[in-house]
């Protein structure tokens, strides 16, 4: 196998039109096929026998203790992440690099080090600040999960994060990490330059007929559903003044179904077509997030579309003062906006930089380790 094939960690598929993850893995992917790498993703074996299972997994909690997982996993399943682990690393063929985007263990890194690979982590988000327990026990600290959090990080070799924010987090705690942005791949932004031309041959305010707002999210992931609510909840208290919405996305039908009125429209799950031309014909996209990590994949690909983003600082902390990124920071200031007249915002930037750097990490730690040969 060539020397420009990379071995790569992923939970999610490389889908540029699924969820915020799948769009960061086919960003990922697409990057690394533009600059003439293929990459090989992991594929965990249906089984494995309970025999292995348990040995690798009592090794490993040997070797690590309770901190070889974010989710703490029992021995069986730290031994079955192991042993799939060190099966694809060694039946690779190409390149000693390993890209690492599901960071949530310590077992994959120190595997990979001690088989000659070099790491570049490309963690989605900080997870230890994305975890439910935020929310759901008072007692969690997050701070102790991320301690070990950038343990597991520093055995890499490049690391990229996708928000400023992180980056200056993990820079303070002694890393030295480079930033990644999302941008959609070369194939969505064409679909949004589409989108855009849509949106400004027509007027886009009209006082005889207002275009709705869209709500966009997989309410399936609760702290999506709590930012949908809480901007549900604040126009309902609008009355009949209140703009029209429609609410798109995994479950948004039924978990927020106390939601529904005359002005606010529950699509639930919806495919491409439908939602284009929601994107085609919306006022403007909304989103609020508290907590929290990482960026929201929405907002670029929203801008590039030509729809502005109305969002709370939490939801826009990637995107400070980027032209068409409408920020509020109280219920008043959101209601304002969402009755403001829409207007097509500037096309974004590609992050041509980070994206040149991304690809030179990749070229410099290839170049550092030898390739392995069928």
């Amino acid at each position: 196998m060539s020397s420009k094939n990379l071995l790569r960690w992923t939970r999610f598929a490389s889908d540029p039109h699924g969820t915020g993850p799948e769009k960061r893995s086919a960003q990922i992917l697409s990057l690394c096929r533009d600059a003439g790498f293929s990459v090989d993703d992991i594929h965990p074996p249906a089984q494995i026998s309970r025999w292995q299972t348990w040995t690798a997994g009592l090794g490993a909690r040997l070797r690590h203790g309770n901190h070889a997982s974010l989710d703490h996993a029992g021995i069986a399943l730290l031994g079955y992440r192991t042993r799939f682990y060190q099966e694809a690393l060694s039946a690779h063929r190409g390149a000693r690099v390993l890209l690492w985007e599901t960071t949530y263990d310590v077992l994959l890194p120190t595997l990979a080090k001690e088989a000659g690979y070099k790491i570049i982590a490309l963690p989605h988000n900080l997870e230890a600040l994305v975890s439910e327990q935020v929310f759901a026990n008072p007692s969690y600290d997050p701070f102790s999960d991320l301690a070990d959090e950038v343990h597991r990080l520093a055995l890499a070799d490049a690391i990229f994060t996708i928000s400023k924010e992180e980056r200056w987090l993990l820079e303070a705690r002694g890393l030295a990490p480079h930033y990644l942005p999302f941008y959609p791949t070369a194939a969505l932004a064409e679909e949004c330059a589409l989108i855009r031309n849509k949106r400004s041959a027509f007027a886009l305010s009209d006082p005889h007929n207002p275009r709705p707002l869209l709500l966009l999210g997989a309410a399936l992931n609760p702290a999506t559903a709590r930012g949908m609510s809480v901007q549900l909840g604040w126009l309902a208290e609008m009355g009949e003044g209140a703009p029209r919405v429609v609410v798109a996305g995994p479950e948004t039908d039924t978990r927020l179904a106390a939601h529904r009125s005359p002005r606010v429209k529950l699509l639930g799950r919806i495919p491409r077509p439908p939602l284009v031309a929601l994107l085609e014909s919306c006022a403007a996209l909304l989103i609020h997030t508290t907590g929290g990590a990482g960026a929201v994949t929405r907002i670029p690909e929203a801008l590039l579309a030509g729809v502005p983003v109305i969002a709370n600082a939490n939801a826009a902390r990637d995107q400070y003062d980027t032209p068409g990124v409408n920020l509020y920071n109280s219920p008043a200031e959101f209601r304002a906006l969402a009755l403001a007249p829409p207007s097509l915002p500037p096309v974004p930037l590609p992050p041509t930089a980070a994206c040149t750097r991304f690809v030179e990490e990749i070229s410099r730690l290839t170049a550092l380790t030898p390739s392995q040969h069928a």
